[in-house]
């Protein structure tokens, strides 16, 4: 019978891309199986574990704002009750005793499933692969200049105390051993790592890791006050008595990293928007992912304590794979 266009198509890239059928085919199997697809047969008691998460976090009871000492008492005592987090996450340096700073907690303003699993280009790897989770923290928790001194941070590591003992109180912690990890080796970004249970065999057989990331909307901090020449750590606020008129230094690092939590929603609708008008944009960016895990670039262990890959990872390639 005569070819379909659909198949004329596929002989001519065979032809054209990839030089030898064997190749192709070699592609298509290996993709094939490393690929995890989201609402697929395979992923149904995944995607059920989600949408149970998604309604313990938009139920969470709020928390009147308060000082660092009331907010961790507070934290020390869901803990008991839990067998939960015990002590607010804080980066080094921890507020000052006396810092004039309010925490407290509302139930994230959205939370949706996030990165490459819901991109559909999620691909297993020796370690297993991860799902994120974005926990927006509603704007109402933030101040105009909580881009300074941690102000943002030591907020950020409250919520991420109160999503982990509010999920230790859920049934979420019958299907998942929960600990607090931090985002790309960042002690200032903690976030709730879910690991399925043994026993959970649905679960534990797709060898996957959720993570919870809390993140604000783009418009909750001013961004040109985050610009890589910046400063946001005055020098008052690490030296007693320091002057804060002359000269002060960028902090780049600092100002990404929070830059970073604004920016999720943006990146990923220009993510999704890709992968609408690129068909194989997202095949494309799980060969490249697969690549990045096998030249070890995500990391190592020795022993106890995990080594970074450095600053290059999975998203930071997808998001280069759309620019080109």
């Amino acid at each position: 019978s005569k070819p379909s266009n659909a198949e004329i198509m596929a002989l001519n890239e065979t032809a054209l891309l990839f030089k030898s059928n064997l190749f192709k085919l070699q592609v298509d199997e290996l993709l094939a199986e490393t690929l995890v697809a989201p609402n697929t047969k395979e992923t149904r008691g995944l995607d059920a574990a989600l949408k149970q998460i998604r309604d313990v976090l938009l139920s969470l009871k709020p928390v009147s704002e308060m000082p660092v000492d009331a907010a961790s008492k507070v934290v020390r005592k869901l803990g008991h009750e839990c067998d939960g987090l015990l002590s607010i996450p804080f980066p080094d340096p921890a507020p000052p005793a006396g810092m004039a700073i309010k925490l407290g907690f509302r139930p994230p303003s959205l939370v949706n499933v996030a990165g490459s699993y819901a991109l559909g280009m999620a691909a297993r790897t020796r370690s297993g692969f991860n799902v994120d989770v974005i926990a927006q923290m509603p704007s109402e928790l933030f101040q105009e200049r909580d881009h300074l001194n941690m102000r943002y941070f030591y907020k950020r590591a409250f919520y991420i105390s109160m999503l982990f003992n509010g999920l230790k109180r859920s049934a979420i912690s019958e299907s998942f051993d929960m600990t607090v990890d931090c985002l790309r080796n960042d002690l200032r970004l903690p976030v709730v790592t879910l690991r399925p249970r043994s026993d959970i065999r649905q679960l534990a057989k797709l060898n996957c890791t959720v993570r919870i990331v809390p993140t604000i909307a783009s418009d909750t901090l001013s961004l040109h006050r985050m610009g890589a020449g910046r400063n946001s750590i005055r020098p008052s606020f690490l030296i007693e008595g320091a002057s804060d008129e002359d000269g002060l230094p960028a902090t780049p690092q600092y100002n990404a990293a929070l830059s970073a939590d604004a920016l999720v929603v943006t990146h990923m609708s220009y993510l999704f928007e890709t992968t609408s008008v690129c068909a194989d944009f997202a095949r494309a960016a799980a060969l490249l992912r697969i690549w990045h895990g096998q030249r070890s670039m995500r990391g190592r262990k020795i022993g106890d304590q995990k080594l970074s890959g450095g600053r290059i990872n999975g998203f930071v390639l997808t998001m280069v794979l759309a620019w080109l």
